[in-house]
């Protein structure tokens, strides 16, 4: 895939220019997108890192909840719906302070309402380095 998924049969059109926006920013590179599951990569860089050096804390939760709110959105936009986080879960295990990130997510569980997405961060070694879980709240669009 591409650094970003978006093609008229999978996702509406963006409202902003993609550089110009916090997922921009990320650099994630896509590798998969469906409603069931999705996979991106994202190198480590400074301006990701806190002054520690180690990968911010918080990129984590920005980078499972952009990917949760993609692939729902790409399995329900046509529906007329809107999809907007819930909740975000995360839990730290092994620092990461350079090379590349690799994300997996799936989805574990979806009805009208909501879904539940479970995504694992591992390191170049494949270490699993972080788990976050998102809850994707999918609500009628409104005029």
């Amino acid at each position: 895939m591409t650094d970003w998924p978006w093609d008229s049969d999978t996702l509406p059109a963006p409202l902003l220019p993609l550089e110009s926006t916090f997922e921009g920013f990320l650099g994630l590179q896509w590798e998969e997108l469906t409603p069931e599951a999705a996979t991106v990569h994202f190198a480590v860089r400074d301006d990701l890192k806190q002054p520690l050096g180690l990968l911010h804390g918080g990129i984590y939760s920005a980078v499972a909840e952009t990917i949760a709110s993609l692939a729902t959105a790409s399995a329900v936009w046509r529906e007329a719906t809107t999809v907007s986080g819930l909740s975000n879960f995360a839990h730290f295990l092994r620092p990461v302070t350079d090379g590349t990130v690799h994300v997996s997510a799936r989805c574990r569980h979806h009805d009208d309402r909501e879904w539940l997405w479970s995504h694992e961060f591992r390191d170049d070694a494949m270490r699993l380095c972080a788990l976050v879980d998102v809850r994707i709240s999918v609500r009628p669009r409104t005029a």
